[in-house]
């Protein structure tokens, strides 16, 4: 029951920490506070807690515009004085920020030209799009990445669990063998005291084998349901996706 007990803990973990099917998705330009200065910024509720979305975002502008960026206190990430040409010709800083509401945590993209200078619509319409296709593709790749990670938790809990499963029949197998085994030398023996000793370790291995197939049922049950749990996951995430392209 144990193994049971886990993928319990495992699915409810997996499945009330990211944001259900439901959750309002956007993809918002809005005004940050940011050391004290306003920036223009393109902001979305992130999947979970910030760690992963800090991440994420490391990796995603590293492999997608070579720019290394480093945390710079709290909840906030920042690459000073880059050149990313998909987003301006001019250098700037490229800056994650994470900030809570009492509904979800957010992520802002910001790309400053100066200390006070943010592209924003009004003066730089070309960038703040091109930001807006910048953040709005780190914000797929987030998402994707935090489901493929909770959908590898649960392939790594089918693979134990399959690998118990395995092993339970296999020691079936071998007490079933060695009862058959046992019941022929019985046919034989003449001996009372060695035919109870046999038929004593007969029953001691069929309750070991009636305790084993027991639990065949409920490992079968276990990678039923997380298999289940990772088509779910795998929908939830093509609608994300999908809404997601529409922002």
């Amino acid at each position: 029951m144990m193994k049971t007990n886990l993928f319990l803990l495992i699915t409810g973990i997996l499945l009330t920490g990211p944001l259900n099917a439901q959750t309002y998705l956007f993809l918002q330009e809005q005004e940050i506070e940011l050391r004290d200065t306003r920036s223009s910024a393109w902001v979305f509720p992130v999947v979970r807690d910030f760690d992963e979305a800090f991440d994420d975002l490391e990796k995603y502008a590293k492999d997608r515009s070579d720019v290394r960026m480093r945390k710079d206190g709290d909840n906030l990430f920042i690459a000073e004085k880059v050149s990313v040409s998909s987003i301006a010709t001019k250098r700037g800083d490229l800056v994650g920020y994470g900030f809570s509401t009492d509904s979800y945590n957010a992520m802002a993209i910001i790309f400053q030209l100066g200390y006070d200078i943010s592209v924003n619509r009004g003066d730089w319409p070309m960038e703040m799009n091109n930001l807006h296709n910048f953040a709005k593709g780190f914000m797929s790749y987030h998402y994707e990445q935090s489901y493929l990670r909770r959908i590898d938790q649960l392939e790594k809990g089918i693979r134990s669990f399959e690998k118990e499963l395995g092993q339970n029949e296999r020691k079936i197998g071998n007490m079933e063998g060695k009862i058959e085994g046992l019941r022929k030398k019985i046919e034989k023996e003449t001996d009372t005291a060695k035919v109870t000793e046999m038929e004593s370790e007969i029953a001691t291995l069929q309750s070991d084998i009636e305790e084993l197939q027991n639990t065949l049922p409920v490992l079968r049950d276990d990678i039923e349901g997380m298999q289940g749990k990772i088509e779910k996951l795998r929908s939830e995430s093509m609608t994300f996706q999908n809404t997601i392209a529409t922002l």
